[in-house]
């Protein structure tokens, strides 16, 4: 184990002990797949080659093993797991924070592909916050997968994704421009600070999102002006209404980033297999902080979605 793999173990397991659950990073196996040129770190549980697999993608600038307690819940109940960190994330390869959106919907597929030659089918993507918005392009691709659980999901083509920015107005005048300068500064950071207010996100625990962030040993608290501009208007593969992935959507009514009409927009326009789970009262990381209200929905939707 490197000095890095020891101080985020050490890390994990304080997150951990302040929840009164196990070190969750001793049980995943590590691996790598090359996506793009580049190597991305997997966490891997196998639980039995003849079941459904998860592959899970993390939130912006996180990684899978900040979601270990939701991963290992369900390969408890059976499910072969395959987490990945993307390009610039976590202990992946790749300039920090630098991503587009078709580049992290490529690491979603090289992760599929990965799960399909290991477990075979059925699989199923997962994707919280950033990674939820992945998981639905993904979805609208048309790959081959047996459903998408979308932890948050957004059409960063429509005008109406501004509202999921800090200062709308604002974004909604600079839409147009930052694309313009991404062509001549693609690598310049932007703090997330500036378009996320991650400390009105409560983290059980640890205080607020913005706590985590300045605390996490591999979290960035960047994103690249290349990045930005594929979240300020990257369109979906096909229109929404023509997705023909099963898509479950997973929502805290308290969620500050993502407004609740939002998502509900979006809902209504799939004409997909879909099911909406609104928790009442919950923030944007009910996925981590709010398992025993979100586990028997999700692995209901997944026994009947594998099933089918």
């Amino acid at each position: 184990m490197t000095a890095n793999d020891a101080r985020l173990r050490a890390w994990i397991g304080e997150i951990c002990a302040k929840r009164g659950i196990p070190n969750t990073f001793d049980r995943f196996q590590a691996d790598t797949l090359v996506s793009g040129g580049l190597r991305l770190h997997l966490e891997v549980i196998e639980k039995d080659r003849a079941r459904p697999t998860v592959v899970f993608m993390p939130g912006t600038n996180a990684y899978a093993l900040l979601y270990g307690e939701f991963l290992t819940a369900l390969a408890d109940r059976g499910y072969n797991i395959v987490g990945f960190d993307p390009r610039g994330h976590g202990r992946s390869q790749g300039a920090r924070a630098s991503y587009t959106i078709p580049e992290l919907v490529s690491d979603l597929r090289a992760a599929v592909a990965y799960a399909r030659d290991r477990f075979g089918d059925p699989l199923v993507v997962a994707g919280s916050s950033q990674g939820g918005i992945v998981c639905f392009y993904f979805a609208a691709a048309g790959d081959p997968i047996a459903g998408a659980i979308c932890h948050n999901l957004a059409d960063l083509g429509d005008p109406e994704s501004v509202r999921l920015t800090r200062y709308p107005a604002l974004s909604r005048i600079l839409k147009p421009v930052v694309p313009r300068a991404a062509r001549l500064f693609p690598e310049m950071k932007v703090p997330l600070a500036l378009y996320l207010d991650l400390e009105a996100e409560p983290v059980k625990f640890m205080g607020n999102a913005g706590r985590v962030a300045r605390e996490d040993p591999l979290f960035v608290p960047y994103i690249r002006l290349r990045g930005m501009a594929s979240l300020a208007g990257e369109s979906l593969p096909r229109p929404v209404e023509e997705i023909r992935t099963p898509v479950m959507i997973l929502h805290g009514e308290k969620d500050t980033i993502f407004p609740l009409d939002y998502v509900e927009g979006l809902y209504r326009r799939l004409t997909c297999r879909k099911s909406l789970q609104v928790h009442a009262g919950l923030p944007h990381y009910l996925i981590v902080d709010y398992l025993e209200e979100i586990l028997p929905g999700v692995l209901q939707w997944l026994e009947e979605t594998c099933a089918s």
